[in-house]
């Protein structure tokens, strides 16, 4: 396990708490604008923070424990941390019943979080200059998410606030930001030293095997595509929130 600095670390679990905080505060804002009764309004947030918590603890638990630190394995064990999110993603984006929950929201909720990715990308050219992931996975190589982060509050200033740019802009914008997510995932996975890496330059891709990094691909990541695709799907739908 490479050595990780301890304001690093602190850094980016503060980062996380600080997405379980955000989505907790809008599972309660959406009870409240719905005006559900107060017995399911405390059921929903306490089903939301069950589930944060006890996957938080699952994935702090294989972190801690080098089980993803197995590179000869096939398929990657890393997919153990990947694939359940992202699952569940595609459950609750095919579910009504989620959507009606969201309603609530303006649109802007959904592009101003997105505004984390800024201080992730802090976070990983930390990690670079430390020596602890390689290059391309920073601004400075092929990583270009921060754009996205540095443009969300303009984006949701300009197209839900002030309201003088088209809603297409924003649609546009959320497909950028998918796929410079979808990059910066290809370029993580061919960094790791399995026997399809691609990048031979080092240090080879560990951390999201180590705690807390491994909360990365496991909430952070799907987090971000989560915001963008309940954007994309309210705004083809026409919202005018």
């Amino acid at each position: 396990m490479p050595y990780i600095p301890l304001h690093i670390s602190a850094l980016f679990i503060a980062l996380v708490f600080g997405i379980a905080f955000l989505i907790i505060i809008a599972v309660q804002v959406c009870g409240r604008r719905l005006d559900l009764p107060f017995e399911e309004q405390r059921n929903n947030i306490w089903a939301t923070i069950s589930v944060l918590l006890v996957w938080l603890m699952f994935t702090l638990i294989i972190g801690v424990s080098g089980y993803l630190s197995d590179f000869t394995s096939l398929p990657p064990k890393i997919l153990l941390v990947i694939v359940p999110p992202f699952l569940f993603l595609l459950l609750i984006l095919t579910s009504k019943q989620f959507h009606e929950l969201c309603a609530p929201l303006d649109n802007f909720w959904f592009i101003y979080p997105q505004s984390f990715r800024i201080l992730m990308e802090f976070i990983l050219w930390l990690l670079y200059r430390y020596h602890i992931i390689p290059i391309q996975m920073t601004f400075e190589g092929r990583n270009f998410d921060i754009i996205i982060g540095l443009t969300a509050p303009i984006v949701a200033y300009y197209c839900f606030n002030r309201k003088i740019w088209s809603p297409k802009i924003a649609v546009a914008w959320n497909f950028i930001g998918i796929a410079l997510l979808v990059n910066i995932m290809v370029i993580a996975f061919l960094s790791m030293p399995y026997p399809l890496r691609h990048f031979m330059n080092e240090p080879a891709n560990t951390i999201a095997f180590h705690f807390p990094f491994v909360w990365l691909p496991s909430l952070v990541v799907p987090f971000a595509f989560l915001l963008h695709a309940v954007s994309i799907r309210r705004l083809l739908a026409g919202s005018k929130g």
